[in-house]
């Protein structure tokens, strides 16, 4: 940097900002590289649990240790997770669009035995 003393001594502000340009890109570079790796883990993991009969695309992790009312499942209707007590009730009041449901139907059968 001596050397560049006088007329043609750089800017050191520019330099500062542009490599802080370049280290916010680099983070941003490696964020969406983790967040395509997390979704790929996340993936295998989904299949490995659909596989082995714990989860599917309807029903979160159940394993049988407490009270089936507060058992989560995927309602298809509202698109979120419910309890069994929620879908039963919410299945009471709405008949025509949870006819026909197999989820509707597994909680019935759970919770009215």
């Amino acid at each position: 940097m001596k050397s560049l003393e006088g007329v043609n001594k750089p800017d050191m502000a520019v330099i500062a900002a542009a490599q802080r340009d370049a280290e916010v890109q680099l983070k941003v570079i490696n964020a969406v590289a983790s967040l395509y790796a997390i979704a790929s883990k996340n993936r295998r993991a989904m299949a490995q649990l659909d596989r082995q009969g714990i989860m599917d695309d309807t029903t979160t992790i159940d394993f049988m240790l407490g009270d089936p009312e507060v058992d989560k499942v995927k309602c298809p209707v509202k698109g979120d997770l419910i309890t069994r007590h929620e879908c039963l009730d919410y299945s009471g009041h709405h008949f025509e669009d949870c006819e026909g449901c197999e989820i509707g139907t597994a909680t019935k059968n759970k919770l009215l035995k």
